[in-house]
């Protein structure tokens, strides 16, 4: 009798095919179109957004101050000045990590939301209503300085960056959060956030108060200032999401100002 052969059957792989090019860049564009139907919660927006800019802040300090990841309390007996907090989410954050932190604002409104969100929260922190021009008539100087989605506000950043200057106490930092002065930063923080959004005030912004790093370098160096840092940030309409870029892609930057 001769033997039953048996056949052994291999399967290869076949290699996944990629889409084309042509159909990626069209799925993409539905996504956005999708997004700007229906935009995802303000405020998980909004908390990614916090939640990077944070990190990034309490990374920052810890290096330019030489102390460790692992301090469980990094930035103790620092002073932290917080000019135009908002509802001071990012303070009430850093309170946790040992910071002695003053936030001022001149919205009472916004005042009034941030005092109630740091005591529910139990971060100690002090408000004031006040602008950073009223604290130069007190001895008190800070370690570190916020100054977070300001500048767009302000019609001449120079005499503000002036007086963070003077406010800074020797060896300390001033991290700045801002917009850049590139097209695409205008449509996401401008069209899109005011006309299509309807999450800032239309008219709030514009072109003329944006910078990219290079320029607030130079305003930073006339208030003798000197830019140590950037770290680039953009938002994502197909992914609803904040994420970490590189500065040629950036439309909002966080940057380290030293003396």
């Amino acid at each position: 009798m001769s033997p039953h052969k048996t056949r052994v059957s291999k399967s290869v792989a076949k290699p996944v095919a990629k889409a084309p090019r042509g159909l990626k860049s069209w799925q993409t564009l539905r996504q956005i179109a999708a997004t700007l139907r229906r935009p995802p919660p303000k405020q998980g927006v909004y908390t990614a957004y916090t939640q990077l800019r944070q990190n990034y802040i309490l990374r920052a300090a810890q290096q330019h101050f030489g102390v460790r990841e692992d301090n469980p309390a990094p930035l103790f007996g620092k002073k932290l000045l917080d000019v135009g907090c908002g509802t001071a989410t990012v303070a009430q954050f850093l309170a946790l990590s040992g910071a002695e932190i003053t936030a001022i604002d001149s919205d009472v409104t916004a005042l009034a939301q941030a005092r109630a969100a740091a005591e529910a929260f139990g971060a100690p922190i002090t408000f004031a209503r006040a602008e950073a021009s009223a604290l130069l008539a007190q001895t008190t100087r800070y370690d570190i300085i916020l100054v977070l989605d300001v500048f767009e506000t302000q019609h001449s950043i120079g005499k503000l960056m002036w007086v963070l200057r003077q406010l800074l106490a020797e060896g300390g930092v001033i991290i700045v959060g801002h917009i850049s002065r590139i097209p695409r930063a205008w449509v996401y923080h401008v069209l899109l956030s005011g006309l299509v959004y309807h999450r800032t005030p239309w008219g709030s912004r514009g072109w003329r108060t944006f910078h990219t790093p290079a320029q607030l370098a130079e305003l930073a160096h006339a208030a003798g200032l000197k830019l140590k840092g950037v770290q680039g940030l953009r938002y994502s309409v197909s992914g609803g999401l904040w994420k970490l870029t590189g500065q040629r892609t950036a439309t909002r930057y966080l940057a380290q100002l030293t003396l």
